[in-house]
């Protein structure tokens, strides 16, 4: 199963001025890495319609999915909608499954402000969800700020995003990094294609840096591992993880 290259536009001037902490980004990242996706690459940007225009396309161009949270909603400064259609030279139009949807939890009756929030890109499609159905145009994903929200969206979008979850594993030594630092280069020229990253500890557990060894296949991490310790001390080595996500634990931490 092929992995979904995938780019974030987080949107909204309250996350680029500090009054809202985003913590939508951390939770797409982990869940993504669990889903078998690959995000390469994040922008945040303020509710101005030529930077969520810009945004989006760029991404929209360098990756096989993107994902924007923010600006979608009735108020003045909610205008992703309208943002991603021109960005893309489409009208915006009324979406009558969105607007069945509204009806359905406000009634027939409704101001022009709740009427808005059935307006849609022209050409989008409409993934049936909780609360709200998810707009989907081209390969933009379009959900709201709210985190809540972004994370039931996003597991019922998670069939489209599935793939096979990148193979990784840890090696635990008890070198300090600046010691382990040549020897990480010797393992990267021995074993081509494989990522190695290193992450310090104050040496608790009796171990001072673990290493993350990723690959595009098991075959490779596998190959990684091998030549890590061939350059390792043995007696450095406090532990070896063959099948490592930090993912599920909630991340390497500090």
């Amino acid at each position: 199963m092929a992995r979904k290259t995938v780019r974030l536009v987080i949107i909204g001037n309250e996350v680029l001025s500090g009054k809202v902490t985003d913590t939508n980004t951390p939770f797409l990242l982990g869940r993504l890495r669990q889903l078998g996706a690959v995000c390469t690459g994040v922008r945040i940007v303020a509710d101005e319609p030529e930077e969520i225009a810009g945004a989006v396309l760029d991404a929209s161009a360098r990756a096989d999915v993107v994902i924007t949270t923010g600006g979608v909603g009735p108020t003045h400064d909610d205008i992703t909608m309208e943002s991603i259609a021109s960005a893309f030279g489409v009208a915006v139009e009324e979406q009558p499954e969105l607007l069945s949807a509204l009806q359905a939890h406000l009634g027939e009756e409704m101001t022009g402000a709740q009427r808005r929030l059935a307006h849609a890109p022209a050409g989008s499609r409409l993934v049936p969800g909780p609360y709200f159905p998810t707009v989907v145009f081209r390969n933009v994903y379009i959900l709201p700020g709210i985190p809540a929200l972004v994370r039931s969206k996003v597991e019922v979008l998670a069939p489209e995003l599935r793939g096979e979850r990148l193979p990784c594993a840890a090696v635990r030594t008890s070198l300090r990094e600046t010691d382990l630092a040549p020897l990480l280069e010797a393992a990267l020229v021995a074993a081509p294609g494989v990522d190695l990253g290193s992450y310090p500890r104050k040496g608790e557990d009796g171990w001072r840096v673990l290493v993350t060894v990723e690959g595009d296949d098991r075959e490779t991490v596998d190959r990684g591992v091998r030549a890590l310790l061939d350059q390792l001390p043995a007696e450095a080595v406090v532990e070896v993880v063959n099948d490592f996500h930090p993912e599920d634990s909630g991340g390497l931490g500090e």
